[in-house]
């Protein structure tokens, strides 16, 4: 059976991530998102772990200043798999022109009927920063003087 285009696109997403990850040394996993069990339990777009840290990503694409939503059920599959597996729960975001930003669940707004909301995508933290933040590649100035 033939992919739709939205799976197509949400296919070339998950992979330009998955390669981005993996270009900065973690080991990446893509979920495939249909196939037999998917119903039955949940399955993040990646899981990429680096010096035993696990990151348990969603992957969405935006338009810069426009909210992007994620159904509630995928909200409680994403919590319950990263609880599992130990590891960090996050949104990951391709905004148009902008590239990739990261964003905490524990960040995250809700609606009434407990969907999360991410009224501005853009302000999330560039990929970069967020893997210099888990893993600090420099020395503060402070180790240096004692």
């Amino acid at each position: 059976m033939a992919k739709t285009p939205g799976k197509v696109i949400a296919s070339r997403l998950e992979n330009e991530l998955a390669n981005l990850l993996w270009s900065m040394g973690y080991a990446v996993v893509r979920g495939p998102s249909s196939g037999s069990g998917v119903r039955r339990r949940y399955q993040p777009d990646i899981v990429a772990i680096k010096n035993g840290v696990v990151l348990v990503i969603e992957v969405k694409k935006a338009r810069e200043g426009k909210t992007v939503y994620i159904p509630e059920r995928q909200v409680r599959g994403l919590k319950e798999f990263a609880s599992r597996a130990k590891g960090l729960a996050l949104i990951a975001v391709r905004i148009a022109g902008l590239g990739w930003r990261i964003h905490r669940l524990e960040d995250l707004d809700y609606t009434r009927n407990g969907n999360a909301r991410i009224a501005s995508p853009e302000s999330g933290l560039k990929i970069e920063v967020f893997d210099e933040l888990l893993f600090p590649k420099s020395r503060r100035i402070t180790e240096w003087t004692g």
